[in-house]
Order: C-alpha cells, then structure tokens, then sequence
C-alpha cells in the first residue's frame, strides 16, 4: 500500500489531474473544479412532468415519463462531460452523473434498467459503453437490476450527427434487437438526447416484444 500511495504521489506531482471543463488542476478524486461544478446546467425536470425531453418523445413512442439531467450544447461543460466520457475512457464523469440523477429523480418505481447499447464494433474500438457507468451507478444507488443484455445493438450505423430526425429514424428503424421476455416498468437510459430517434426506437422494439411500461432518462439534452 505504501508504494501504490508513492506511486500515486508522483503521478499527481508530475501529471496532476485537471478539470474537464477548465483544465485547472483538482484532486485525483474530483472530476470538475469547485467553480466548474457550479456551473452545471441542470435541467430541474424532476419538477416537471411535461419537460422537453417528454414533449419531444411522446410523439415517437409511448412513454410514462422522460427527463434528462442536463443541458448540453456546444462548448458547454457537459459537452465537454460527454466527449471525454465518450472518447477519453472517463468512466467516473458517469457515475458522477448517475449520483447527481439518483439525489434528484425518483428510481423507485422501476422493475429494471435497459441502458442503450452500442454495436460491438464500437465497443471493442471504445473498450466500454459510455452509457454502461451512469446505468451500472444509479443501479448501486437504487438496487435496481440492470438488463445489461436485453438490449442489443445489432447493425453498426454510420455518425448520426448531421442527420435529421426522419434520416436518423430511418436510418436505426432496425438496428436493434431484444433478447428475452420482460414485464412490469423499465426505466431505459441513454447519454444525450439529440432528435429522440435511438431513444424512440429502442421503446417502439420493447413495446412491439413485451407489454411493458417504460420511462426514459438521459444524461444529457441537447440544445
């Protein structure tokens, strides 16, 4: 233990770890500054049913609720959140996350958690599901099973960044696929809710294999 705290020490006094959002240095523990942390741009839409990310759903697929835990857009410091989620193997930033969702959101009502996968050939280049952290923590803090492999992801679809609702629609129609049966309400999760059409998708399959409820919650909402 001695030698891993020395090791340790080195580390932080040669790489010291920095903010994602700043890039000041912060303990090895924290992954955003004090002044960072502050400027989180929560959503607050466990105070409102009707919010944005249901809004934009419900038209899709049939939902109980929807909600995201925050506001996303360019250069903002939960962009900055996902993308080092997402490309930079910080695992932390979502169970960080899952533990700001978990003292905001009610997790009380759900018989499991699906969280969106990603096609295999990802997975490998990734090395994990940037979605897999936040689900695997709010499942911990909740005691709520975790349906790692209900949900698969079998076509490997091309960036959907600059596409549209109706192409992107389009383009996942059959993209996924489910494996075994399931009953009662299922909370599905995902990290940023863009246009709505993976998230819709992946309901409308669940709905079409199992009479199921299901909510929705996402990191993340874009703006």
């Amino acid at each position: 233990m001695e030698i891993e705290s020395i090791a340790r020490s080195f580390l932080d006094l040669f790489f010291p770890k920095r903010c994602v959002g700043c890039q000041s240095v912060i303990s090895a523990e924290a992954v955003l500054c004090v002044n960072c942390a502050s400027k989180l741009p929560f959503t607050y839409w466990h105070l409102n049913s009707e919010n944005e990310a249901y809004t934009k759903l419900y038209p899709l697929c049939e939902l109980e609720s929807a909600a995201s835990l925050l506001f996303f857009h360019r250069a903002n410091v939960t962009q900055k959140l996902m993308h080092h989620l997402k490309y930079e193997n910080h695992p932390e930033i979502g169970r960080l996350l899952a533990e700001k969702a978990f003292s905001m959101f009610q997790f009380n009502d759900f018989d499991g958690i699906i969280p969106i996968p990603i096609h295999p050939t990802k997975l490998k280049k990734r090395g994990y599901n940037q979605v897999t952290p936040f689900a695997e923590r709010i499942s911990e803090l909740s005691g709520i099973p975790l349906l790692q492999n209900y949900l698969i992801r079998k076509e490997n679809n091309p960036s959907q960044v600059h596409k549209s609702r109706t192409e992107r629609l389009n383009s996942i129609k059959n993209a996924f696929e489910v494996q075994g049966n399931i009953s009662g309400h299922y909370l599905l999760v995902d990290d940023v809710l863009t246009t709505g059409a993976t998230i819709s998708s992946c309901t409308n399959l669940i709905h079409s294999k199992n009479p199921v409820k299901v909510s929705v919650l996402t990191m993340a909402y874009a703006v």
